[in-house]
């Protein structure tokens, strides 16, 4: 996270002001500080979940797509499909995690279950683009970000390229200290010392010569709710593009926008899935936005899920199953798992 001192000094207020300003914030739950893993880096292969269930088994739908303890994020949906998930699977496992999307959708109460695997996840930050100082207010302006569009150029950051591979680069130390940066990015040395059993002074040449240097971290996640007074939701769109010069181009435009929290591309095609968060009364302007770049063939086509936000989870890697500088996957437990949840459910309803 920016230096608390430089921000201060930025915003021209004191120190305490500040650092009162952001507990105050993170309180009531309108500011979360945590920070992204780059999971390439660490023997993981991200993969995205959309599954449908029959009416009445939603919830069953969320508690299966749980069976496999590499879940990252799981969360239901209002409309079709029914929920999504997002994995970090052990690279050289994707066969055994397609077979259990294979049973998971060959349960009678599923309907169908699709997945696409995926580059990283790119965060993108809060930013204070098309937020008006004078008036203290929100602004939309799309047309802007369509002839922003015809010009947009840059290097798309690592995270959304296609590695070469998959290297474990981790050790159990570096695990840990990635899982409790996920929880809050501002933990401080002593606490993760402390959990670790080792010296803080341990725990910084961990960071710096092992989470830093061999990219291990994406950076920060800052998620702020900054249209709470708006009526926001949020989405979770899929872009198809005709070629890569229009995907990179419009991933470009993205990194500094205030709707967009999270994208990331899926493999060997020229297609993004975004994570948007936007006022209600904004979608339809979006949405005639993009109508706009279909006519003129910049993009393909494009779909999108909302979210329920009220039912929906994240966890962190799963350390517990990192054994010897190396991921475990138990692939007959996950299978157990799937039918123990669907037994369960039947003898509780």
């Amino acid at each position: 996270m920016r230096n608390r001192t430089q921000l201060a000094a930025q915003l021209k207020m004191p120190r305490e002001s500040l650092c009162y300003r952001i507990k105050r914030l993170r309180s009531h739950f309108s500011l979360h500080l945590q920070a992204s893993v780059y999971h390439t880096n660490i023997g993981l292969r991200k993969v995205l979940v959309l599954a449908e269930a029959k009416h009445g088994y939603e919830n069953l739908l969320f508690r299966c797509l749980k069976a496999n303890d590499y879940w990252l994020y799981v969360s239901q949906c209002i409309g079709t499909p029914k929920s999504l998930a997002v994995y970090g699977i052990p690279a050289g496992k994707e066969g055994e995690f397609e077979e259990f999307l294979n049973k998971l959708e060959e349960l009678d109460q599923i309907c169908k279950v699709s997945f696409f695997w995926s580059t990283c996840i790119h965060t993108v930050n809060t930013t204070s683009t098309w937020f008006d100082k004078r008036s203290e207010e929100w602004t939309f302006p799309w047309e802007s970000w369509l002839k922003e569009l015809e010009t947009s150029q840059g290097e798309l950051p690592f995270t959304l390229k296609e590695p070469d591979e998959y290297i474990q680069k981790a050790d159990w130390i570096d695990i840990i200290i990635l899982k409790e940066l996920e929880k809050d990015c501002t933990v401080k040395l002593e606490k993760m010392a402390k959990i670790l059993k080792i010296t803080p002074q341990a725990v910084k040449y961990h960071f710096e010569n092992h989470v830093i240097k061999e990219q291990m971290l994406e950076g920060p996640q800052i998620i702020a709710n900054h249209y709470k007074e708006l009526s926001p939701e949020t989405y979770i769109f899929i872009f198809t593009f005709k070629n890569y010069n229009n995907f990179s181009k419009f991933a470009s435009s993205l990194m500094n926008k205030p709707f967009v929290r999270a994208m990331g591309k899926a493999y060997h095609q020229n297609q993004l899935y975004v994570q948007i968060y936007l006022p209600r009364q904004q979608l339809r302007n979006f949405m005639e936005a993009l109508s706009k770049l279909i006519r003129i063939g910049f993009l393909e086509t494009y779909d999108y899920i909302i979210e329920d936000l009220t039912m929906r989870q994240r966890q962190t890697i799963s350390y517990e199953y990192f054994k010897d500088n190396n991921w475990e996957y138990d692939h007959p437990k996950y299978l157990k798992t799937l039918q123990l949840t669907v037994e369960q459910f039947k003898q509780n309803t």
